[in-house]
């Protein structure tokens, strides 16, 4: 099992076995923030902080039997002591926050992690019941301060949904567009219908430009970075001097938009056709803006 599953079902377990779905992820988030070391990330979400990792976890555990999927509360029916496999550190910090906040109600713990998090309440419901203007303000405040209007790129390679979603909320992305040919990844999260359902949760619009792909059998053998520029320089000669279309839309997206991003897979830019694709896009007379890298 991964350990992160053991650490979320562990607070699960510390929780009495069964938890309302909000509870349990705020008590995760101030877990993972105490830990110092986040075995997961939290978007800001319709009620705070929420991580469609740790969801994924959860439902995945259900399809085994080990776990009831309620209405509003996850209940562990798996038997194993997950606390006693923890490490020491981590059971005694889990104990001791279970034990710290089993009193509080529930608009009160979600206050403490707006308070604790402002970033987390960017798009809560809650917000304007639970905060005064001053904290309110302190949770706008939380978001960094627009970049340029223009054209962003961006990689999944290394980051799970939730990294990646904060990345792109950060940098205050309107439009992802998916430049992969085929929208499909072994990655949690990062298949089509996944995606969208995920940064339509976040208020980023999804589009997918599979015709500004690269066919995957000509991604074969892939060796070194020549093997990668020549792949390009073909991408470039054939299929983007065929999809201009696609291409003006893009630059559309950013002119109505203001921040467009791009994405595939590879994190460093220069490996990945998206860098011959954005070369192209800031090359057309209507694309107004800078190029950025995330």
């Amino acid at each position: 099992m991964y350990y992160r599953r053991r650490l979320l079902f562990a607070l699960l377990q510390a929780m009495g076995g069964r938890a309302e779905k909000m509870r349990l992820h705020k008590l995760l988030l101030l877990f993972m923030a105490q830990r110092g070391e986040a075995a997961y990330h939290f978007v800001p979400y319709r009620f705070g902080a929420f991580s469609f990792q740790a969801n994924a976890d959860l439902v995945a555990w259900t399809t085994r039997g080990l776990m009831l999927n309620h209405e509003k509360e996850w209940e562990l029916t798996d038997t194993e002591d997950h606390l006693a496999a923890l490490k020491p550190a981590d059971r005694t910090l889990l104990q001791a926050l279970v034990a710290g906040h089993k009193s509080m109600s529930r608009d009160e713990l979600v206050r403490e992690t707006y308070l604790k998090f402002p970033y987390s309440a960017l798009r809560s419901e809650m917000a304007p019941r639970l905060l005064s203007a001053k904290e309110r303000q302190a949770v706008a405040d939380a978001l960094p301060p627009a970049g340029p209007q223009g054209l962003y790129t961006i990689g999944y390679e290394g980051l799970d949904l939730d990294a990646f979603l904060n990345k792109l909320i950060r940098a205050r992305i309107a439009v992802l567009c998916d430049v992969r040919r085929n929208a499909y990844s072994m990655k949690y999260g990062f298949s089509k219908k996944q995606l969208q359902h995920a940064c339509e949760g976040v208020g980023i619009r999804y589009e997918h430009v599979p015709e500004l792909g690269i066919a995957s059998d000509e991604r074969q053998e892939l060796n070194t970075q020549a093997d990668r520029d020549a792949l390009f320089g073909r991408y470039a000669a054939k299929t983007l001097s065929a999809t201009s279309a696609a291409q003006e839309r893009i630059a559309a997206l950013i002119a109505e938009h203001e921040r467009v991003a791009i994405m595939c897979f590879e994190h460093e830019q220069q490996c990945c056709h998206r860098s011959a694709l954005a070369q192209a896009v800031v090359k057309l007379p209507d694309f107004k803006g800078e190029l950025v890298h995330l």
